[in-house]
Parts: structure tokens; sequence; C-alpha cells
């Protein structure tokens, strides 16, 4: 057995097994493929892809994780030299610096150049996965990452080789524990599910019917941080498991991911009576602060909107939020699978709404000739909402702390606009579990990164944008980067990155550089939240607030009240039109 070896430009190769029978000799040849590297024995052919094969034993078997393919030359054989700098230089300055690429690299997938380079491409560019080889042969992070490899196939088997459960553990232990040491140790969370709309068949595709839609997809549960927004836990599903029947399962994962939750906001989906009596204990008192939205059909909303409905709109419940006006009315209501849990259910009105439900009413009464009294009926369930809490709150609170789950609903928007989690483009189950991992460490880079120029006003996807218009020029020892302009540097500023003028290339091809980033002082940080990073207060007293005699005369006051001034003037006393002279 040999190898046989043809073609000009580009060796083939196919392997000869000599036979001979009697005097005569036959020759059987199978055909490799392209020779990728003759030394190694690698080839690349249509129906296998990259491969190995041993000449000594015949045997295929797949290349290994830390092999990089060779790069050849393009454009008619003149390298290429000018690349995007901006954009992939400030991700992988900040993952740096953040500490980011420490928590990755738990996934232990054998080429950290490959998986780095992946988390960039999931960020920064728009390309299917098979493409994702054009996008770094014009890119920095060829250089940054010069052993990477994301040819299609390799993307694959990289996807497939981090999709394991072991390895998504290993990750989200990882990143809760980083989360809770640098950014917040808030324990409040939100969480909320979303459709991931699948024509792959594989065991996680299912049809569901979810708001009277129906589709076949993959359920993606998202756990948020309530105070930052940011994802700390992810859960993918069968399709038509309904929402109902995940929310104890993901409080026991949360519970051995070190994660003592002590509230949670969920959505309507989830409040069923058996999980409502997951936040109590057996004394029935509320060992988990709970917050959902409440169906329609639910036995004490009707009860409500029957005895309530009419005194609603009285000035006693009327509230404002933001921009809304609504009225709102409390009551203690008993929830749970037995009606013995203590909670408040809030019935209010949202008066915007609720003009434009009628208008939709009207424009729909006239379209289909509805009965008068089909209108009147019709209108009786127009603009009204209810919420659902284990703590009491006021009615004016009750609103802010509900939508602060408006959080978990931009984690799935970053997730699905701008870490490539749709379209689905997968057809194994590991595959696609290693897909969603990625996704879901680039929804977390995105989110840390939105943090932070949120508060500066910028908007994220504008100022990728904008730092892509950055090239660099690559020559034989080193690149030299073009002049930022002042949208550039301050986008670097706020993150304290400095853009080199040139950079050196080392012997392997990447480059000589040492990322150390400077912290912004006078910006708020997005990971660490260091003094150094905060905002300096306003000089003098926050508006509103007291010292400390007023205190102390306020608690007198409070101890030993003052007796109450009969109305009219004291007795015996005159004004001054009949006072009494001075002698």
């Amino acid at each position: 057995m040999y190898i046989s070896y043809h073609g000009d430009k580009e060796q083939y190769a196919s392997c000869a097994v000599s036979k001979r029978n009697g005097r005569k000799t036959s020759v059987s040849y199978t055909y490799l493929g392209l020779v990728i590297d003759r030394e190694k024995g690698i080839y690349k052919s249509k129906d296998r892809g990259v491969f190995h094969f041993d000449v000594n034993t015949g045997e295929y078997s797949e290349v290994t994780a830390d092999y990089v393919l060779p790069v050849k030359a393009r454009n008619n054989g003149k390298q290429r030299i000018s690349y995007d700098f901006g954009d992939a230089f400030f991700l992988h300055a900040f993952l740096e610096e953040s500490g980011l690429f420490t928590v990755i690299d738990t996934l232990g997938y054998a080429n950290t150049d490959t998986l780095h380079a992946a988390v960039l491409f999931y960020i920064l560019s728009s390309f299917a996965n098979c493409d994702a080889g054009s996008w770094i042969d014009g890119s920095v992070a060829r250089f940054l990452y010069p052993k990477a490899d994301l040819s299609g196939q390799r993307m694959s088997e990289m996807l497939s080789a981090i999709g394991s459960r072991e390895n998504e553990t290993a990750f989200q232990r990882g990143y809760i524990s980083y989360v809770k040491k640098n950014v917040s140790p808030d324990m409040n969370i939100l969480i909320d599910s979303s459709g991931l709309p699948n024509k792959v068949r594989i065991p996680l595709t299912a049809i569901n019917v979810h708001n009277g839609k129906v589709s076949n997809e993959v359920r993606l549960i998202f756990v948020v941080q309530k105070s930052t927004g940011l994802p700390l836990y992810f859960m993918a599903v069968p399709g038509n498991i309904v929402d109902s029947s995940t929310l104890t399962r993901v409080m026991l994962h949360l519970r051995e991911m070190d994660i003592s939750v002590e509230s949670c906001i969920i959505d309507a989906g989830y409040g069923t009576g058996s999980n409502i009596d997951f936040f109590y204990d057996d004394s029935h008192k509320l060992k988990m602060g709970y917050i959902t939205r409440v169906k329609s059909n639910d036995a004490n909303l009707k009860s409500m909107i029957e005895k309530e409905l009419p005194t609603l709109d009285s000035r006693e419940n009327f509230v404002r939020y933001c921009d809304r006006y609504l009225f709102i009315k409390r009551q203690k209501v008993n929830v749970g699978s037995r009606k013995n849990q203590p909670a408040w259910l809030y019935l209010g009105m949202d008066l915007e709404r609720l003009n434009d439900e009628q208008r939709k009413l009207f424009r729909k009464a006239s379209k289909e000739k509805l009965a008068d009294d089909e209108v009147f009926d019709a209108l009786e369930g127009e603009g009204l909402f209810a919420v659902l809490s284990g703590e009491e709150y006021s009615i004016d609170d009750i609103l802010p702390a509900y939508y602060q789950r408006q959080a978990a609903e931009q984690v799935f928007d970053f997730a699905k606009n701008y870490t490539k989690l749709l379209p689905l483009r997968i057809h194994s189950e590991n595959t696609f579990r290693g897909h969603v991992l990625l996704s879901y460490i680039a929804t977390c880079v995105v989110k840390l990164i939105h943090m932070k120029m949120g508060r500066e006003g910028y908007v994220l996807g504008s100022s990728l944008a904008v730092l892509r218009n950055l090239k660099c020029t690559a020559y034989t020892s080193r690149l030299i980067t073009d002049v930022p302009t002042k949208a550039i540097n301050d986008i670097y500023s706020l993150f304290g990155i400095k853009c080199p003028e040139a950079v050196d290339f080392t012997s392997e091809g990447g480059l000589n550089y040492s990322f150390e980033v400077k912290k912004a002082k006078t910006q708020e940080s997005a990971v660490d939240g260091s003094k150094d990073d905060v905002p300096k207060r306003k000089v003098g007293r926050p508006k509103g607030s007291l010292n400390r005699k007023t205190l102390e005369r306020m608690k007198m006051e409070a101890e030993n009240p003052p007796e109450k001034r009969k109305p009219g003037r004291p007795k015996g006393s005159r004004n001054k039109n009949n006072k009494v002279p001075d002698k």
C-alpha cells in the first residue's frame, strides 16, 4: 500500500494497493482527495471533509482539534495585507482584561485559538458558520489567534465537542462564580423562555402552541440577574414542554450552581398552583419572593373584577408609571394548589392600552357587524391586567417591581439579533447544544459591554460598526494601524483601551503585544465595579435627605407629640386693632 500523487498547482492523492496474481500485478486506487499536509497524511475530500489517513493500516480518522490548516496566498497569488482591526482588537482586549477568556476556557477545547476566534465571530459577523473562514481571513483575528481554524468542517467539529452536558455545566459554574465575584452578588432573578424555530428534526425540536401560535421549535429558558440584566443560566428543552413543568427543575439546577434565589419574577405560564407552592414553606410563610402575571381565566381575578371593577377608576387608585397613567387596586387572596397560600392580587387598568383596544374593538365591530350587546360585553375586559405577588407592594411600587422582567426580554433580543442564535442551521443535537452554548457566551459578553456603553449613551450595534472601520496594514514583520477617528478613540477610551500604532509579528504568525488595559477613571465599570470607576458623588446632601438634628427632633416629637392647638384665637388674646397700648 502506498500513496500516489498527481496534479500540478495543487496535489491530489490516491491510495494504491498492489496485488499479484501469478505473473501479473494489478493496482487498485482509492481516491483520497486534495493533499493538505503530505508529511502528516492529512487530506480533504467532498465526502469526508478534512481527515487523516494512515497508509500503514489503511484507517481513516478525524484530525485533532489543535491541528491548523496551512494558510494559502489568495488574490491571484498576492498575499492580502489589509485587514479589519478596530472591532476584533477591541473585543479581544475587553475579554483579556475582564478575565472572561479564563471562564470560556473551562470548556476544555484543545484549540483555544479556534474557540476564542469563534466567540468574536459570533458577535462581530452576520455570516453563516460555514463562511466563518471568510470572516477571519479579512480580520486581525487571524493574527490574534494564529492557530484558529474556522473552516466549515472545523466549526461543526468544535460546536459538537463543546456541546456536551459536562462542558455546558463547567462553563455555567465558572461564569456564575465570575458574575458573583466581579459584577454583582445579587440573587434576585427573572425567568423567561422563548421559542427557537427549527425545521431540522432533532430530539429537541417539537410542535408547540404558545400564546395561540403553533410552531416547530426548541424552547430556550433564560435566568437573568434582576439588578444588572445579566444572564445567569440557560436551559434548552423540547418545544412541546410547557413552561409550567420547567420552573421547579430550573430552581433545582440553580441551587446546585450555588445560586440561593431570594426573589423571582416569572411569566404567567409558570404561575400554576403547584409552582406557587414552591415559594412557600410548610407553615404557609413566604420563603422566596415572587411576582407573576395572572391569566385571564384565574378564579381570584374573575372574582376581583366582578367586585372591584365598578370602583376601580377612583381617585385613590390613580397612579403614574413613567409616561403611563393607570388605575390599580390590590386585594389579599389565597393561592396555590390548595388555595391556602397568602398573596396579593393587583388589578389594573392601563388607560393608554384601554384606548388602543377600544379603537381596535370598534373597527372590528364595524367590519364584522357585531351586535351592540357583543361590543358592550367585550368592553368590560379591555385595558385590564393583573399581577400576583407573594409580598405586599403599594399600588405605586408594584409596576416598577414587575416590569424589571423586561431585562430578560432584552437578553433574548441580544441573543437573537447580535449573537447568531437564529436562524438555526444545525443538523445534530450535539452541534445544536454547542451552538446555543456559544451564542449564550457571546450574549453574556455583549450584555457586559452594553452595560458600560449604555450608561454613556452609546448604541452597541453602531459602535461595533464604527470600530470595524479602523483598518490595519500587515507587512512582513509587523502590522501598522490606520489613524483612529475621534469616535473610535472615544469608545476605546471608555474601556481604557489604547490603539497601538504598530505591532510586531511573532515567529508563529501571532502578535507580539501585551494587552494591558488601563481603567477608565471617570467611567463606571461594567465588569468589576471598582471604586476608581464609580462617578463622584455631587457636592452637598442628596435632595430630600435629613441631617442629624432634624432626625433627633422628629424622633422626640414622635415620642412626645405636642398638644394640638384648638382652632381660633386663644381666649383673652387681642389682634392688632384692639391690643392693649404700651405704657
